[in-house]
């Protein structure tokens, strides 16, 4: 379990540490870019990001696993995010996600759930970084939400009770676009075999 967390630890960071490269860019094509170097170093680490598993969950204790996995990326991206805004000063990134409808905010986050699935995909079978980073690319360039992202932008931005809900719906978006996609691969992935016999 100790080296679970510590893995739950590291994906918090990492997608924390390309939070601030984000907020750090001027253009927002290169911090697009930029931010996927989280992403790939949370695969080539085989760090624990709840965004990257949740698409696989199978048993009891994967989702036991998975809500251990979350809260440790969530504190530890909130943290790091409130120790930004103590040393810079508030970072306006979190605002824009409170100028969003509940709607837009599970829009956003479903389309970041399918990407990042779609990014674990690709990586899995090819051990490519390229469509790893186009993905990353794709979910930020469309404003789709990554729950431990924004728990960063969160901490780094102005803190309230409704930023709290919000993270939490995000959570949720996360979750049913990679599900999502997952069983409807698994769907047709099944009838192939069924036609095949």
């Amino acid at each position: 379990m100790i080296n679970f967390i510590k893995k739950s630890v590291l994906a918090g960071l990492l997608i924390s540490l390309a939070g601030i490269v984000y907020l750090n860019c001027s253009d927002k094509i290169v911090g697009a870019f930029l931010f996927s170097f989280g992403l790939i170093g949370v695969f080539i680490l085989e760090a624990n990001l709840y965004t990257g598993k949740v698409g696989y969950i199978n048993s009891k204790r994967s989702v036991f696993d998975l809500g251990i996995m979350l809260l440790v990326n969530l504190v530890v991206a909130f943290g790091i995010g409130v120790i930004y805004r103590y040393i810079f000063g508030v970072a306006p990134a979190w605002d824009v996600r409170l100028t969003k409808t509940w709607w837009q905010l599970l829009f956003d986050s479903i389309g970041c759930g399918i990407l990042i699935f779609l990014a674990c995909e690709f990586w899995k079978s090819t051990k490519n970084v390229i469509p790893v980073i186009i993905c990353v690319m794709a979910f930020i360039l469309a404003g789709f939400e990554h729950s431990i992202a924004d728990a960063f932008f969160f901490g780094a931005g102005t803190l309230n009770l409704e930023g709290i809900l919000r993270i939490g719906l995000i959570v949720i978006g996360n979750g049913i676009g990679s599900i999502s996609v997952r069983l409807l691969q698994k769907g047709w992935k099944m009838n192939e075999l069924s036609k095949s016999k």
